[in-house]
């Protein structure tokens, strides 16, 4: 195959790589690097939703396609219990991927530095100083690549490998009789027997409502047992039998407490391929945009993408961890694990916790919160690990 030189290939068209090369873009930190984005095929359905919470006035870049925002959150347990949370300056904000593709999209592509492939990838690599990627088709060369096409990693005996999957179903309805300015934040009035498992209801509007099932578990269920479980959550718990399904979704995110590696020579890697998921909760877009606000710098300042200190730090990544053996244990369930925690402490310090923004006393307040007893086993095998 004859090989195709670029100053940037960008290998994956989701969020993290269109956000990446639109910020560059944007800030013009590229401006003379040929791009090249390849991906499977072209971003052009509401595929998936970001979801994510940052405090009032504070913008991110992508504030102009925030579909929704809430800033009252419920907590149902799977005992009934309501809570009210307290989200101090927190909001909850909600993207969808369809907004975010034409914006983002519509920008990169008045740019000629910018070309797409759609290809099948089947290798990504260095040559000396290059960097390399094989697709179904062709050989392109680079100075950088950047990958956010996820791999499983090769996990060792020691560590834990959980997914969230999820199904969800924008529907429209007039049964619904809730106050569309509260959104459900976590709904454990839900069977628990493949693992943690809960609802995230956002109301769109009083006719419109987002209803997701999510679970924390190490398998994935049957298609139907998606639909089966949504349809009796509308049914026996928000009370509405007649409706009509706007839009599908279905997601698989990673939670495990391997390593991941940012860098391999001149291929850096970015979103989950690069670690920036949460291991204790999934959570991705802000951490992604963190670290593309990094390698952004980096450019700006030094003249090339690398960085040292990653924003989920070691404190973080081992309370996460513990957090995956606990579950994994099975005797402290996770829906009990999460009920305390939202009883017990307020909203907004779980949240700062999760930005990985938390401080000491944040951290004490949170273990203090959990039952202690059933921690310190798991804790103490993560640190001596």
């Amino acid at each position: 195959m004859q090989t195709k030189n670029y100053d940037i290939i960008i290998c994956g068209g989701g969020m993290a790589g269109l956000s990446l090369v639109y910020r560059a873009l944007k800030e013009k930190v590229w401006v003379d690097e040929k791009i090249l984005i390849i991906d499977k095929d072209s971003k052009d359905t509401n595929d998936r939703t970001w979801c994510f919470w940052q405090k009032e006035g504070v913008k991110n870049e992508f504030e102009d396609i925030v579909y929704r925002r809430w800033k009252d959150l419920l907590f149902f347990s799977n005992q009934k219990e309501k809570l009210k949370l307290d989200t101090g300056s927190y909001v909850y904000k909600m993207i969808r991927s369809i907004d975010f593709y034409k914006h983002v999209l519509a920008y990169i592509r008045q740019s000629d530095q910018v070309d797409f492939i759609y290809h099948d990838i089947i290798s990504i690599g260095n040559l000396g100083s290059k960097a390399v990627v094989k697709t179904s088709e062709s050989v392109f060369e680079s100075k950088y690549i950047f990958n956010s096409i996820y791999k499983k990693p090769e996990l060792k005996p020691e560590e834990q490998y959980f997914i969230q999957h999820f199904k969800g179903i924008t529907i429209r309805t007039d049964q619904f009789k809730t106050d569309p300015g509260e959104m459900f934040f976590m709904d454990f009035r839900t069977t628990q027997e493949n693992g943690t498992t809960f609802f995230y209801t956002l109301p769109f509007s009083q006719n419109e409502i987002f209803v997701e099932y999510t679970l924390f578990s190490k398998s994935l269920l049957k298609p139907e047992e998606y639909n089966s479980k949504i349809k009796i959550y509308l049914s026996e718990i928000l009370q509405i039998n007649d409706f009509q399904i706007v839009e599908e979704e279905f997601g698989v995110i990673p939670m495990t407490d391997s390593s991941f590696e940012r860098r391999s020579g001149n291929v850096v890697n970015i979103g989950s391929a690069g670690g920036d998921t949460r291991a204790s909760t999934g959570y991705t877009f802000l951490n992604t945009q963190k670290t593309i606000s990094k390698i952004l710098t980096s450019f700006k300042e030094k003249n090339h993408p690398f960085f040292d200190n990653e924003n989920i730090s070691n404190k973080h990544k081992v309370l996460d961890a513990t957090i995956l053996n606990v579950l994994d244990n099975d005797i402290y369930k996770g829906d009990e694990i999460f009920t305390d925690l939202f009883r017990r402490v307020k909203a907004k310090t779980i949240f700062a916790f999760l930005d990985g923004e938390s401080t000491i006393a944040d951290d004490l307040k949170i273990m203090s919160s959990l039952k202690a007893k059933y921690f310190i086993g798991p804790f103490l095998k993560v640190i001596t690990r």
